[in-house]
């Protein structure tokens, strides 16, 4: 990678940033992540993959003080909006089931998950982007 004042800000090392796998933590495949502790100053960003016929687990319920955006993309590049999976995602005790592609915007303060994804056929990409330096494990 060329050298250059902002190139300490792309990050292509790994960096752990999801928990070993557990009860009530998902069991993924982490590619990239970004923190305060990667980078100074950078809010959570995790990057896995889900791949076909896996049990990937669940995230148990819970809350937090910032908002957070979690997001499964499908990789049919026949139909990108085909997720390749179904996610089960509950928000305030709704359920809500999704085999998009997809975005989820979490605010603040709301109790949401559990989160499971089955049923995956294809790999799926995931990410979450929490809005916060606080970072709970590497």
């Amino acid at each position: 990678m060329a050298e250059g004042k902002w190139a300490h800000n792309i990050i292509t090392t790994h960096h752990r940033m999801t928990p070993p796998a557990r009860d009530g933590y998902p069991n993924l495949h982490h590619i990239l992540g970004l923190s305060d502790k990667v980078l100074t100053g950078a809010f959570i960003v995790n990057c896995c993959w889900m791949f076909a016929a896996e049990d990937p687990g669940y995230m148990a319920a819970h809350t937090h003080p910032y908002d957070e955006v979690i997001g499964f993309v499908g990789t049919n590049t026949e139909n990108v909006n085909d997720l390749g999976a179904e996610a089960e995602m509950w928000m305030d005790n709704e359920k809500y089931t999704v085999s998009q592609s997809c975005i989820m915007y979490i605010p603040k303060g709301l109790k949401h998950c559990p989160l499971t994804v089955r049923n995956i056929v294809r790999p799926v990409f995931h990410f979450d982007i929490q809005l916060t330096d606080e970072v709970k494990f590497i």
